[in-house]
């Protein structure tokens, strides 16, 4: 839990820290990206609305630079007194007013009217919609006169034509014949609706065309034309503004046609909302991975301490005396080697519990049969011995011979301190023991023996043919003759010298049950049943396979081979030893 607390806390700081600067550093950043948003609109209102502009001022210049129309602006109609003065002048307006017609027919939403100093000379509308002569009484239309040549006046204009009520962007030129003196006038009415399809508004965007008063001239809600915007400055505007104790964000863009400028604000909150749900968004997303990766730590964490929590319950058993517990905990890790390792130390412990355990078991039966056993040797073998001689005296060989192997194989089972013995004695026991059997059975089994040079002096455990032999008497002949052949010879495995022993007989052999049985005895390492033990010298097959291997460990092989009707080989192969501490040569004859 400590681990997974401190994760969470090292996931959840890092996670305020980043949402906490992200949001700091984001909100300069989508302010001057909304600020890039909106000169970009703007840029293209007013580019349209400067193509708007800079068509009328294309148009007027035509009609101030027209020598034609200046000339025909030039003359009196009063001073016309000759029939012929006025059939040309009619013929030279008639001409240019085609001019003009062919000129501004086109321009439906262009009211094109050209006055002289005193009355109309042309329009492209009919009189009906709207009265030149009312040009001349407007309050704007004096500082025509005072402007240079060439100069324009733009100004908001609303105006009834027809029975309608229409917002015009007007512009006035005068048209002089020197600096000073004006000969006529010319002005364009420009219906707003050609403007307003550019000044887009929206619920986060407004936009407007604002004269050098700010006065809005044009704007998507026709109702606020007109309108004088008070927190306007024309000095200049920083880019962000207050409104009715609404922040807002101020882009302008100036015309290049007049001073008038195309302006957007927009609200400050709205901006800062996108950023936050921005952030928000990122946050989210952050935090659902930061989940994610919390929940597969958590389980990672939890797989990885739950081997060390099961391993402290189990410790905390051993602790109190249960040694036959086992984790079970494994893995390629260092818990699991570390498990794996306290399993092994266990299982050797309780190896060495019973080992101790059976070796207390044999001292005990030794210690029995050392009380039972307080005959004294010498007699027996010296009685042995004197029976042996009388019967010999009397001529009766045979069982002066068998005496004589009975004296040899009790003084090789009574004696019990030498554990070692040379090969050859212990086969010359086995040549005594078999005599006696042949005697008990009245059969006729043969021994026969065969050793490389210096392999009779090889020592082996004491009775470690005798119960092979035993074995094959009693199961591979069934009572009935055979052989039995003894070889030994010396090998050498890796530089190390091995005793090679080979008993093998011709007797019924076994089958592959009994075979594998016989096997797997001959693997086992726990200590015999008493069932097993029960033959001459107590040492059944089994107990010669566990006292090799608790002799020379894993340097001992045996290999066991059988074939029904052709008989068995048992094969033993251990290191090659001449001289062991405590061993000694036993006296096997029958003299006392």
């Amino acid at each position: 839990m400590k681990l997974v607390w401190s994760a969470l806390i090292c996931f959840v700081i890092p996670l305020a820290v980043i949402y906490l600067v992200t949001n700091y550093v984001t909100k300069d950043i989508i302010l001057d990206k909304v600020v890039l948003n909106a000169e970009d609109s703007l840029k293209v209102a007013q580019s349209e609305i400067n193509s708007i502009f800079e068509q009328t001022l294309g148009l007027s210049n035509f009609v101030l630079m027209n020598s034609e129309i200046r000339q025909m602006l030039m003359v009196n109609k009063a001073d016309l007194i000759l029939q012929e003065q006025k059939r040309e002048f009619a013929v030279n307006f008639s001409k240019l007013s085609r001019i003009l017609d062919d000129l501004f027919i086109q321009q439906n939403d262009f009211q094109v009217t050209i006055l002289g100093v005193k009355d109309p000379f042309y329009t492209n509308y009919a009189h009906s919609d709207l009265n030149p002569k009312l040009w001349y009484g407007k309050e704007w239309f004096h500082h025509l006169n005072e402007l240079p040549i060439f100069s324009s006046y733009w100004l908001g204009e609303q105006m009834i034509t027809g029975k309608t009520t229409t917002n015009f962007v007007t512009m006035g030129r005068p048209i002089k014949k020197t600096a000073s003196v004006p000969i006529g006038y010319m002005i364009v009415n420009i219906n707003e609706r050609l403007v307003r399809p550019y000044l887009t508004t929206n619920e986060n965007q407004e936009m407007f065309l604002l004269d050098s008063n700010g006065v809005v001239i044009s704007q998507a809600d026709p109702s606020r034309i007109g309108e004088k915007l008070l927190w306007w400055k024309q000095e200049g505007m920083s880019r962000t503004i207050e409104i009715e104790s609404k922040k807002y964000i101020y882009v302008e863009q100036k015309l290049d046609s007049n001073d008038w400028r195309v302006v957007s604000i927009i609200p400050l909150s709205a901006a800062i909302d996108k950023n936050r749900q921005v952030l928000f968004v990122s946050f989210i997303v952050q935090a659902l991975f930061f989940s994610l990766f919390f929940i597969l730590l958590t389980i990672r964490i939890s797989a990885l301490t739950k081997p060390i929590r099961d391993l402290s319950v189990f410790v905390t058993k051993i602790g109190r005396g249960q040694l036959d517990e086992r984790n079970g905990i494994r893995g390629h890790n260092e818990v699991g080697h570390l498990a794996k390792t306290i399993d092994y130390m266990l299982d050797r412990i309780q190896e060495m519990i019973e080992q101790i355990t059976i070796e207390q078991t044999k001292q005990r039966k030794a210690e029995l049969e050392m009380l039972q056993a307080q005959i004294n040797p010498h007699f027996m073998f010296n009685l042995l011995n004197s029976i042996r001689l009388n019967i010999l005296v009397q001529g009766d060989k045979e069982n002066a011979e068998l005496i004589k192997s009975l004296s040899s194989l009790l003084r090789m089972t009574i004696n019990r301190d030498n554990e070692f013995i040379p090969l050859q004695e212990e086969v010359d026991t086995v040549l005594h023991y078999v005599k006696l059997m042949n005697f008990r059975h009245a059969n006729q089994v043969r021994v026969s023996y065969s050793f490389e040079a210096g392999c009779e002096q090889a020592l082996v455990p004491r009775f470690m043919i005798q119960p092979l032999i035993e074995n094959a008497i009693i199961h591979g002949f069934e009572q009935f003759d055979g052989e039995i052949f003894i070889d030994a010879n010396k090998e050498y495995v890796n530089g190390r010298a091995l005793l090679q022993i080979v008993v093998r007989d011709n007797g019924i052999g076994m089958g592959e049950d009994k075979l594998k049985e016989l096997q797997a005895k001959s693997e086992d390492l726990r200590d015999p049943q008493d069932g097993e033990s029960k033959s001459f010298s107590g040492i059944g097959v089994k107990n010669v396979f566990q006292r090799l291997r608790l002799v020379h460990g894993d340097y001992v092989k045996t290999i066991i081979e059988s074939e029904t009707g052709v008989g068995t080989q048992i094969t033993l192969r251990f290191p090659y030893e001449c001289e062991r501490a405590g061993a000694r040569h036993v006296d096997g004859n029958s003299s006392g």
